[in-house]
């Protein structure tokens, strides 16, 4: 697939398949993931793949309980809100079938003189996109998530997480069970300036897919 073609498809999945993805697969969109540039090339991160059954299960239990009750009294004000916010108490609760979860963590490691907690977020970030893409390009329904704060103790001790070691995104990823499509996004002059700040350009949405 063209890559303007999946980055302009690459919708937020949040309705999964249970049905197992291939190892293979799995190494493709890790390897993109490893591609993503980072400070000083300094390439502080790792990818924690999770395909275990019985840890997915606890995993998703924790999260579910920390986070379904209050997930769905959430109010929907709007379509926008109300399709983002279904879907996520969706994925919560069916987070322990989804076939592959990937834990994208990273330690404060730059510059190697003064770490920076900074640096962290700036090479686990690119790498998620960079996965996130590769996915779509492959058919793989992903979304960028961090439902790891809400049970991050649990998750630490299922996957013997050390506490020097940041946790910086939790991307599940399955088969789709929603179509991908063209995304909503601000268009062009509206988020350009060109040699100088023009001001506000646009209203910015509350919540936007």
């Amino acid at each position: 697939m063209d890559v303007f073609e999946a980055m302009s498809t690459c919708r937020a999945i949040r309705y999964l398949k249970p049905d197992p993805i291939d190892d293979s697969l799995i190494e493709q969109v890790i390897t993109a993931g490893t591609w993503a540039p980072s400070p000083g090339n300094s390439q502080g991160r790792d990818f924690l793949v999770v395909t275990d059954e019985s840890k997915r299960k606890r995993i998703g239990d924790a999260i579910e309980s920390a986070m379904g009750s209050r997930v769905a009294a959430m109010e929907r004000p709007d379509k926008t809100h109300r399709l983002m916010l279904d879907g996520t108490e969706h994925l919560v609760s069916t987070l322990k079938s989804c076939p592959v979860l990937i834990f994208i963590c990273g330690k404060k490691i730059y510059p190697h003189q003064s770490p920076r907690e900074s640096f962290i977020w700036s090479s686990i970030y690119p790498a998620a996109q960079n996965l996130i893409v590769a996915a779509r390009a492959l058919g793989l329904g992903t979304v960028f998530t961090t439902f790891q704060g809400s049970a991050e103790s649990t998750i630490r001790d299922t996957l013997g997480i050390p506490d020097d070691v940041y946790i910086g995104c939790m991307i599940p990823m399955g088969w789709p069970d929603a179509k991908f499509g063209s995304l909503k996004r601000a268009p062009f002059e509206s988020v350009t300036h060109f040699n100088e700040w023009r001001g506000d350009l646009r209203e910015y949405p509350a919540v936007g897919e």
